[in-house]
């Protein structure tokens, strides 16, 4: 190397999948709204739910309010592309910043019940309510 040139960084480029604090909200908001409608469903699932018209009988009045809104705030969760994305990074996210476990191969997600960001479950509830 010469005096005109610049040094080489020492850093691997990985890209990892990272979330911004709206895209977390948005997405636990999504899983949120998966566990309380379709709990048996994966949150690979959850494109589908909201692009999909339940059958009228399935859902209760609570149900279809919160799917209502739902599909207002989570409009760009429609795109199953950009939903497994955002697992990817959810996934790689520290776990103690998460208020869902997800299973490695997306088959099921719970929610934590002790840490910190458990609390954020009773937020979400009332943003749908």
């Amino acid at each position: 190397m010469n005096l005109t040139q610049r040094p080489r960084s020492n850093a691997h480029n990985t890209a990892r999948p990272s979330l911004s604090t709206r895209q977390l909200v948005d997405l636990e908001l999504g899983l949120y709204l998966l566990d309380r409608l379709r709990p048996d469903a994966p949150p690979t699932a959850l494109p589908a739910l909201l692009t999909d018209a339940p059958t009228r009988h399935s859902l209760t009045p609570q149900q279809h309010k919160y799917l209502h809104r739902a599909r207002l705030i989570l409009a760009r969760f429609t795109n199953p592309t950009h939903g497994q994305t955002l697992l990817d990074a959810y996934a790689a996210a520290p776990a103690d910043a998460l208020a869902y476990d997800l299973c490695p191969q997306y088959s099921r997600f719970s929610e934590k019940t002790v840490g910190f960001a458990r609390n954020r479950v009773g937020i979400l509830r009332k943003l749908l309510s």
